[in-house]
């Protein structure tokens, strides 16, 4: 391969001192996931769409920088190694996206770092490289200084970096590129739709340039960066939200209509679908699958996409998007790569499970949060009493209840007590003169850290059930139900029976919420299960969802 040298040793090495997991699965039977004991550990999942299931594997690690240690470790395993290494910023975007195309260009390779220090996984995986020079892609505010020179006492450094990051896309691209007939053009204001270029660009050979999509035009040393390279053709990757109409017709007057071609679909996850069957066709026997709703994974595994001819599918990280289940689920498809630990990527994803609507009142897997209600004139179409204690006549959605009197039972099997119920389905009145009450008498900070307000709770769904500890000698009061041994126990088990503890400990920054011990909410055992092996404790982080502190 091209820039590649000799080298003895091997990455099977360093795998268990990195906690870095290029894990397998053989096909197997549709199955409820087991949960994994660290993020960084995958269980086998087979695909309940294709009958064929085809093995699905993780190139995973602890955190992102790990996981683009694995991505490394996957694409040199060795005993060849790169001459060059491009170390990007892993907490943003914009030169990761140019930097993967042009490394697979210069035969060399991609990891990530924190802006202001060298993580340890990474330094190690840049001895094992051993590289006749690293590449610092970006200023001193992307990528500091005592990075450099941490980087720099491994291998020599050199730095390319601009006044921003399209002065440093033009760089970059020059840097390896003296010509180019076709140059993928996305957009440097955000990265969805750019995340599948980098594969489908470094496969071909080309170059990924980021521009001002909003602009009518592009900027003139984008342009003149075109012209130079001799280019003929060009891909705006993205719709025309993302690269606007005017930079397609300019582009078309410059290099003729027929040579310029735009990748898009209805949404992200669309999006990449189109670039990588453009691409790679339909029939690539491996692919790689990485979340849509962050960056850091799909752009680490870039250069591996590139070198060995391998599409690039983005997913929600619970639930593979229908345009996307369609075409993972095709027969001719045998190795489904998830890029990413069940942080990332959880096991439904695996599963190629049909994703359900988060903003349905009627929906399991609805969120309710501050940011996100749900009409106030809703109502469950199915109530009951579950059979167990009660504080009062409170009432759960049907499903809801059978798991929560399922759960009840495995609490006093377990020799963990009792536990009863103290508030299930309310409707909007009563939640609006909960909430009154709270602000009256204990103001509307406290009151919007404990009350949600009208058609912004969960009881209204009917799927959320406070619980109080029975029998329990430190607590009388559902409030401290989380000192108690029920509470432990339902806090390590609830997922069995298909609740979440909603409201963790220290979490209010992303629920808006104080800690409730009592307050759990049904999803169904699989996504209670996806839930726990994902190592999330928010709904809102495990669906890739904004936090949302305030309404």
């Amino acid at each position: 391969m091209l820039g590649l040298r000799p080298r003895a040793a091997t990455a099977l090495a360093l795998l268990a001192g990195a906690g870095i997991v290029l894990a397998a699965s053989a096909p197997a039977q549709a199955e409820r996931p087991a949960v994994p004991t660290s993020l960084g550990s995958t269980q086998p999942v087979t695909s309940t769409v294709s009958p064929a299931a085809a093995t699905t594997e993780r190139i995973s690690g602890a955190d992102r920088y790990a996981t683009s240690v694995a991505a490394s470790l996957a694409t040199f395993p060795g005993p060849d190694t790169p001459d060059v290494v491009y170390l990007v910023a892993g907490e943003n975007f914009p030169d990761a996206i140019v930097a993967g195309p042009v490394a697979a260009a210069a035969g060399g390779g991609l990891l990530l770092t924190a802006s202001r220090s060298l993580p340890r996984v990474v330094a190690d995986e840049l001895r094992r490289l051993d590289p006749d020079r690293i590449v610092v892609v970006g200023g001193t505010s992307a990528i500091s200084s005592s990075v450099a020179r941490a980087a720099d006492a491994i291998a020599p450094v050199e730095r390319i970096g601009g006044a921003d990051r399209y002065a440093t896309a033009e760089l970059l691209v020059r840097s390896v590129f003296s010509s180019a007939d076709t140059v993928f053009v996305a957009t440097g204001a955000s990265f969805p739709d750019a995340l599948a270029a980098g594969p489908a660009a470094g496969s071909a050979g080309a170059p990924v340039l980021i521009v001002r999509g909003n602009g009518s035009r592009l900027d003139r040393t984008a342009l003149r960066l075109l012209r130079d390279l001799g280019t003929t053709s060009v891909v705006l990757v993205g719709g025309t939200s993302v690269v606007s109409r005017g930079i397609a017709s300019q582009l078309g007057s410059e290099l003729g209509s027929s040579q310029v071609e735009r990748a898009a679909g209805a949404d992200r996850y669309a999006t990449a679908r189109a670039i990588s069957e453009s691409a790679f066709g339909t029939s690539a026997p491996r692919v790689l699958i990485a979340s849509g709703t962050s960056f850091a994974d799909a752009l680490s595994i870039s250069v591996l996409a590139a070198r060995e001819n391998l599409p690039l599918y983005l997913s929600l990280p619970y639930c593979a998007p229908s345009s996307v289940r369609s075409a993972l689920g095709s027969s001719a498809i045998t190795t489904r790569t998830l890029v990413g630990g069940p942080g990332a990527l959880s096991p439904g994803v695996e599963r190629l499970e049909q994703c359900r609507s988060l903003s349905s009142a009627s929906s399991l897997w609805v969120l309710v949060n501050k940011r996100n209600g749900i009409p106030t004139s809703y109502v469950p179409s199915s109530l009951r009493r579950p059979s167990i204690p009660s504080s009062g006549s409170y009432l759960l959605r049907s499903d809801a209840a059978a798991a929560l009197e399922r759960m009840y039972s495995g609490v006093r099997a377990a020799g963990a007590g009792r536990v009863g119920l103290t508030s299930g389905y309310r409707p909007a009145s009563s939640q609006a003169a909960i909430y009154t009450n709270a602000v009256r008498t204990r103001g509307q900070t406290y009151a919007d850290l404990y009350v949600a307000r009208p058609g912004h709770s969960e009881h209204q769904t009917g799927l959320a059930a406070d619980l109080y500890p029975i029998g329990a000698s430190n607590c009388g009061s559902y409030t401290c139900l989380g000192a108690t041994r029920q509470g432990r126990w339902l806090a390590a088990n609830s997922w069995k029976y298909g609740y979440i503890l909603r409201y963790e400990s220290g979490m209010t920054s992303v629920t808006g919420y104080e800690y409730e011990s009592w307050h759990f909410r049904y999803v169904g055992e699989t996504l209670a299960a996806d839930y726990a092996a994902s190592g999330r404790r928010t709904l809102e982080q495990f669906y890739g969802q904004p936090a949302a502190p305030r309404y």
